[in-house]
């Protein structure tokens, strides 16, 4: 199995994290990241702050700015926070602390997550590398459960296409009768179906027709680290 590789911040070197990752068998590249302390794939940043950390950050207003910079370079950005914001000494009120928390997460799409220890963020980070750069090793079974043959089973194929869930599914097997009709079906006549506009028909039809590029094989991925930041050995 491919090693897993972590962009870690140099300011992050006496954190005792690093030494925890390396533990855990990541490739950790040490180096001066443009924004965050941990880079984990193309699309995932973290930002690790202690809980007293965060409360500093909100009350001078670095939170912000950096939430900005992460989002500005990739899409998916995670605060980890360890301890708890609420056990501080500081003068900040828990309105200010839940202020500061919803609008991470509600007006900025981010992600918020908290740990005991820095052995603990290690362990949660190689993690979430993992995932990113491997998957999760296995399959995940969404749609539980036997079926029926026949209605079932029908039932079970057409809620496996993307944007059909199972109202829409029942709608669809009573509109074409068959999966094999539904599959055939043009844009109009899956517009047809009750609650399926244009968009989704659309959709669906794309997705039921979608080929595999000639050459291209199953499970081949694009480097993840195509324009890394800059690094240099710890």
């Amino acid at each position: 199995m491919s090693e897993v590789t972590i962009f870690c911040d140099m300011r992050e070197s006496r954190s005792g994290v690093l030494e925890r990752l390396r533990e855990l068998g990541a490739d950790v590249k040490v180096g001066e990241l443009s924004t965050g302390d941990y880079v984990v794939s193309g699309e995932l940043v973290i930002e690790r702050k202690t809980a007293s950390d965060f409360i500093l950050s909100v009350m001078d207003g670095r939170l912000f700015n950096q939430i900005a910079k992460m989002k500005l370079a990739y899409p998916r950005p995670v605060f980890l926070i360890e301890g708890d914001v609420y056990a501080t000494r500081s003068n900040i009120t828990r309105e200010a602390i839940d202020g500061a928390l919803s609008f991470i997460v509600a007006i900025e799409g981010a992600t918020v997550l908290y740990v005991r220890t820095p052995r603990n963020a290690a362990e949660l980070i190689y993690r979430m590398a993992s995932h990113c750069q491997r998957g999760l090793g296995y399959d995940v079974a969404f749609r539980r459960g036997k079926t029926a043959p026949g209605k079932g089973e029908a039932l079970f194929l057409i809620e496996g296409v993307p944007g059909i869930g199972p109202t829409t599914a029942s709608k669809v097997l009573a509109h074409f009768r068959s999966t094999l009709a539904f599959m055939n079906a043009s844009v109009d006549e899956l517009m047809a179906v009750p609650g399926l506009g244009k968009k989704k028909a659309e959709r669906i039809h794309s997705c039921i027709r979608w080929e595999l590029p000639a050459g291209e094989e199953v499970g081949t991925l694009a480097s993840l680290f195509a324009d890394p930041p800059a690094t240099g050995e710890a």
